[in-house]
């Protein structure tokens, strides 16, 4: 199952073929936007092998600027994706791929390597996978959070924004302790194969 009706929230059981999802948008973005697209990662819940999650592939893309990443947004919308201008989140460039009006199935973002939003998104990532509890902790958060929606229509991104903020914290608390990295990024390359 992929995608989401935009009126209700899911969370369903983890998906082995979402990782095959995104290796064919990856593909599909990689030979629209060629070498600017320095990294292509699979972020979100479901990157997370065996967490629940909305049924919606989350994707980064590593580009060298902001400046660079606006000129590139032609090539993105050819594929499908529909730019967000007026997103709130600094240093990225906000796309969404719906088949229909009212579904969902992909979230895009266009981010500068070296950003904040990147380097936040890969510590997220790499510790929630590493921390079976952490995992348990979120997939409650966010089955409580759809559950709330489905009786009042109100999202409660404060709850989601407080977890992801204490499990930054905490993982580079981590890795600070250990003098090892917070994560250890695995990029998918411009030719994974090699």
């Amino acid at each position: 199952m992929l995608g989401q009706h935009k009126a209700n929230i899911t969370v369903v059981p983890y998906q082995s073929g979402w990782i095959g999802l995104f290796e064919r948008e990856a593909d599909l973005l990689r030979g629209a936007l060629g070498e600017k697209a320095l990294s292509i990662e699979h972020i979100g819940s479901t990157s997370i092998p065996g967490l629940d999650s909305k049924p919606i592939i989350d994707i980064m893309v590593a580009v060298e600027s902001l400046r660079q990443a606006t000129k590139l947004i032609p090539a993105v919308e050819a594929l499908g994706y529909e730019h967000r201008p007026h997103d709130i989140i600094p240093d990225r460039i906000f796309f969404v791929k719906e088949p229909s009006p009212e579904f969902r199935t992909h979230h895009l973002n266009l981010t500068p390597l070296e950003s904040k939003f990147w380097k936040n998104q890969i510590v997220f990532r790499d510790y929630v996978r590493a921390n079976d509890q952490i995992a348990a902790e979120y997939v409650d958060l966010k089955k409580n959070i759809a559950e709330i929606y489905a009786q009042t229509h109100q999202l409660d991104r404060d709850a989601k924004t407080e977890f992801v903020s204490r499990m930054l914290e905490l993982a580079r608390k981590e890795a600070s302790e250990s003098s090892l990295p917070p994560s250890r990024v695995r990029s998918v390359k411009k030719n994974p194969r090699t």
